[in-house]
């Protein structure tokens, strides 16, 4: 027998949703601590199913996966990024994911990381110089910087920065751009009026000439380096023997380069914002910095050994994860836990809520890193942490995320004191990735020796 479901039907009787679309981060996280880890919510001809079950959750994207599809909104993302591994279904994804996956194997990402540690020394010997100019900077940009400029050089082996501002630009403005197409679609027709369409295929027009440029190079090279488009370029299906069209790379590169540096910098730009809040756990990070590297640059084996740098790596993205939710709709109609789900209705897991919720972590909404302590990990259900998602789908990039993210870190911690600018507003904004909205404004010092808290 079907079971019943609670009905958020908000104050606006004509677009419940209105709330939900404001601010999806937010609202998930309130209402499914009042009304449950399951509800459904009207949203125009849909019904939206938001979950924090993590029986709903591993059904989806587990158990039954194969039933289920991106949600509408990734259709609008394929404007930017065509049909990479993040917005192509099916059989074309399954041959895709087989061609990519070799390029993020152990012993390649050993290889990708002396790249990756070459361009941060440099970005440190720079940051360096920008904290004794004295002005404040916004340190979300920064690691926007770091990050792209780190992958531009895993993914391409250029350290051409002179393009990384257009680069940084076009992500903004894309990003605000298919943001304002998914949560009104009602305007879509006046964008093909004001501009805002022809300025944002100019924007894409520029990335494209700028990749294929570069896959054209790559492809008459006799020499070719071990980066990740020459895998791309060189990896053949198992079965069929068949390579990527360059369209393919296309999309895959410009793809990998997005979520590469993406995710990347959000979450290092809010890892300084709340440990500029708990000199308590910056002291301890310096600590195990010291003792694991001191004052070398980290090599690949160190990783494992910072094992507490990966705990407040995994908490911040516990509180604010990048990728703050997964929206999955039934190719036929399905059943979750005695709930009838629709061909038109959207599983709308929050990924931002679930990884807040009482039931599976101690101190929900506090930054606590011990909430990662090995034998904490073990009494909780896996699905109740998943900030790089789960299933087939999981993001097929987080070991090079994880290992980038915990390279800046300590490097960022060990050479530098981060302090907010008085007044500084600090606000989640949910575009694609969980964005700080008004940035991440610090002063910034190079740290005394001997290591002192961050401010």
């Amino acid at each position: 027998m079907p079971t019943n479901i609670p009905v958020f039907k908000g104050k606006n009787r004509f677009l419940p949703g209105a709330e939900f679309l404001k601010n999806p981060f937010e609202f998930t996280i309130q209402r499914s601590q009042e009304i449950g880890d399951f509800y459904m919510m009207p949203f125009l001809n849909r019904k939206i199913y938001v979950t924090t079950n993590h029986e709903v959750v591993a059904h989806v994207l587990q158990k039954n996966q194969k039933n289920y599809r991106k949600s509408p909104a990734y259709r609008q993302l394929r404007l930017a990024v065509g049909t990479g591994l993040v917005t192509s279904e099916g059989e074309f994804w399954r041959q895709q994911r087989r061609l990519v996956q070799p390029a993020f194997y152990k012993t390649q990402l050993e290889d990708l990381f002396r790249g990756m540690s070459t361009v941060a020394g440099k970005y440190i010997a720079e940051l360096k110089t920008k904290a004794n100019a004295g002005a404040p900077l916004d340190m979300a940009k920064e690691m926007m910087e770091a990050t792209a400029r780190i992958v531009l050089k895993t993914l391409f082996s250029t350290e051409d920065t002179a393009d990384i501002n257009e680069m940084y630009r076009i992500m903004m403005d894309s990003q605000d751009y298919l943001v304002h197409r998914t949560v009104k679609p009602y305007l879509i027709p006046f964008t093909y009026i004001n501009g805002m369409h022809r300025k944002f295929k100019r924007d894409i027009a520029w990335f494209d000439s700028y990749i294929f440029k570069l896959i054209e190079a790559r492809r008459n090279d006799p020499n070719p380096p071990n980066d990740l488009l020459t895998m791309l370029l060189t990896s053949k299906d198992e079965d069929t023997g068949q390579a990527m069209s360059d369209r393919a790379l296309r999309d895959e590169a410009v793809t990998l380069f997005a979520a590469g540096h993406e995710t990347s910098a959000t979450a290092l730009s809010w890892a300084l914002w709340l440990l500029s809040q708990h000199p308590d756990v910056v002291q301890r990070l310096r600590s195990e910095i010291d003792a694991v590297v001191g004052d070398k640059m980290p090599g690949f084996e160190d990783l494992r050994k910072l094992s507490y740098t990966m705990q407040v790596i995994q908490e911040v993205m516990r509180l604010y994860p990048p990728g703050f939710a997964i929206g999955r709709q039934p190719l036929a109609e399905d059943e979750i836990l005695g709930v009838k789900i629709p061909t038109n209705g959207i599983v709308f897991i929050s990924i931002a809520a679930m990884q807040r919720d009482p039931k599976y972590w101690e101190r929900p909404n506090d930054f606590y890193p011990e909430h990662f302590n090995a034998e904490v990990e073990k009494e909780r259900p896996k699905m109740a942490y998943m900030p790089f998602g789960a299933g087939p789908r999981m993001c097929i990039g987080n070991h090079f995320a994880l290992m980038e993210m915990q390279l800046l870190l300590a490097l960022l911690v060990r050479e530098f004191d981060f302090e907010l600018v008085a007044g500084h507003r600090v606000e989640p904004e949910p575009l694609i990735t969980l964005k700080p909205k008004y940035g991440i404004m610090m002063r910034v010092q190079p740290t005394v020796k001997p290591a002192g808290a961050l401010a």
